[in-house]
């Protein structure tokens, strides 16, 4: 392919990206942690506080928050009790749904601001790909990227588990580069890429190990890590003190990013927020695997994860990758290193992990693969057709595997589990629910001239807001206290109880469940796939069991 066809091509990709990403920005409510998000990143812009959302690093966060500073010097005038107990959520709540601006408006020019950060990480990925096997691996990469769901998804909302990979990716990149053509400027433009990653999220602080761990690998190699004005040391004791002396500088370097993103306060609040963060992970989390819940989380969740909502063809192709390492242009050691490394440690951590809670956590494993996938590209065989066919094949079902769940990527399954119908059966939160379907309550509500319904929603996006009239229903607790008052009429021609995933699940009461008495009822729809629709009219038990779980949360009804 001609270089003005490839870069055609990758254009094309970008766009689809971007396409995908906007609709589904328009499709989704606010996500569980979005407003939170969002207000904290306003917050440091606007007060310079950093009191909100301190277990998170604040790059990212401000970025996403700068269109709406830039562009309409929105008041922040939080709640002067919430703001005093940093009730985060609250806050949140208050400045997206009370601002002059539509929450929505507020929350699409916050997503695209992540969205852009996809965009560069599919740039970036087909560069890598490019730098190593060609134009057709570059096209190849950034194909997978392009229809990746998981990329789509976390690129289009207000979190910073997309941020963090990409600067993640972008760094081992860069230093890829220095291995090949030892530089200062690549020595510097590497830590700043790693000091970037290290304000974007906490877990990027496994970029240390993991670069110690790469320049290790790569002592024995044909291009070790060595200092640009020192090269080509004899003993193997001086490879290693030169790899020692190069990645010091790139942490030196990388800490001096710090403060800035502080606006220069010192280096004490990314400490007390990286504290914070490490005590909340020591308690863990709920959470819900195969039909079990746990505290502690399992060794083996994000790997499990990882599996069924990664499309099948992106698998297989990263397999192809790995057992064809010899045929087309060779893998070798060192981007074996750089590729895998990465992805095996991110993975070797979480296996400690008690926070089992979303597939987002081992999002920086996904460019990585992705450019080891494309090196299929470059495989040849005696049947010239054997290769477009191998190449094809598993490319187009892992396009068609995206795009027939969009707009809803984010509760995504490939089909070695039925696909996103069936993946409540296996895992829960972020990786199915997380609150994002609130709109699609309010559209079926209309279309089924529904006045009001019974509602139990894992989310913090308010229901009224999108003029959904509803009866509380236990199982996730809204953020204001008590719900609203409205009951379904005794004599309502139709008794309709809309469900979240989280809340059928009882993730959040496993010991004294509340909706296991649903699982032998079937729904009469799936919004969006994370909200479960079941009709109770007829369904005395139901009504009856439903009474029950206001009984077991100690809520009275109101009269």
């Amino acid at each position: 392919m001609r270089p003005g066809a490839t870069l055609c091509a990758a254009l094309i990709l970008l766009l689809s990206f971007f396409i995908e990403g906007i609709f589904f920005i328009r499709a989704n409510s606010p996500t569980y942690d979005e407003a939170v998000h969002l207000a904290a990143g306003y917050s440091y812009l606007a007060e310079k506080d950093f009191r909100l959302d301190s277990e998170h690093p604040p790059l990212i966060k401000e970025l996403q928050a700068l269109p709406l500073l830039l562009g309409y010097r929105l008041p922040f005038n939080p709640d002067r009790q919430h703001w005093q107990d940093k009730k985060g959520f609250l806050i949140g709540q208050d400045f997206l749904y009370k601002s002059a601006l539509p929450a929505d408006h507020m929350l699409t020019l916050a997503r695209l601001a992540s969205l852009f950060l996809g965009g560069l990480l599919l740039v970036v990925v087909g560069w890598w790909a490019y730098r190593l096997w060609g134009r057709s691996g570059a096209l190849l990469a950034m194909a997978l990227a392009a229809f990746d769901p998981n990329l789509i998804s976390h690129s289009s909302l207000v979190t910073n588990d997309l941020g963090v990979s990409v600067f993640i990716f972008i760094t081992f990149y860069l230093l890829w580069e220095y291995v090949n053509s030892p530089s200062l400027r690549l020595l510097a433009e590497t830590g700043i890429s790693a000091g970037i990653a290290l304000v974007s999220k906490f877990s990027a602080l496994l970029l240390i190990p993991i670069a110690f761990t790469v320049a290790l690998l790569l002592v024995g190699s044909d291009r070790p890590l060595l200092l640009p004005f020192h090269r080509n040391p004899r003993e193997r004791g001086h490879k290693v003190l030169q790899a020692a002396a190069a990645l010091l500088i790139i942490v030196s370097i990388s800490l001096l990013i710090i403060p800035p993103v502080y606006f220069f306060q010192g280096f004490g609040i990314w400490l007390s927020g990286l504290q914070l963060l490490l005590s909340i992970a020591q308690d863990g989390r709920p959470s819900f695997l195969l039909g079990e819940y746990s505290y502690e989380g399992w060794w083996s969740y994000y790997l499990i994860a990882f599996l069924i909502k990664t499309p099948l063809g992106t698998l297989v192709l990263i397999v192809l990758s790995l057992a064809l390492y010899k045929t087309g242009t060779r893998l070798t050691w060192r981007t074996v290193v750089f590729l895998l490394t990465p992805v095996i440690i991110f993975f070797a951590v979480t296996t400690q992990s008690k926070v089992a809670v979303g597939l987002r956590y081992i999002l920086p494993v996904y460019p990585f693969l992705l450019v080891l996938a494309s090196r299929v590209a470059t495989v040849r065989f005696r049947r010239h057709w054997f290769a477009p066919l191998l190449i094809g094949t598993p490319l187009v079902l892992t396009a068609i595997s995206s795009l027939r769940i969009a707009p809803h990527q984010l509760a995504y399954f490939n089909e070695f589990v039925g696909g996103p119908d069936q993946g409540y059966r296996y895992i829960s939160d972020s990786n199915v629910d997380w609150g994002q379907d609130l709109r699609g309550v309010k559209a079926y509500m209309e279309n089924e001239n529904l006045p009001i319904i019974y509602l139990s929603y894992f989310g913090t996006a308010p229901p009224s807001y999108y003029g959904i009239r509803y009866q509380y229903v236990p199982g996730a607790w809204p953020l204001e206290w008590p719900p609203p008052a409205d009951k379904v009429p005794a004599g309502a021609s139709r008794k309709i109880l809309a469900i979240s995933v989280s809340s059928l699940q009882d993730v959040s009461t496993p010991y004294d469940p509340l909706f296991r008495w649903l699982w032998l009822r079937q729904p009469v729809a799936k919004v969006g796939y994370s909200i479960f629709v079941y009709d109770l009219t007829h369904d005395r038990e139901g009504l009856a069991k439903l009474e029950e779980t206001y009984i077991k949360a100690g809520i009275r009804l109101p009269p």
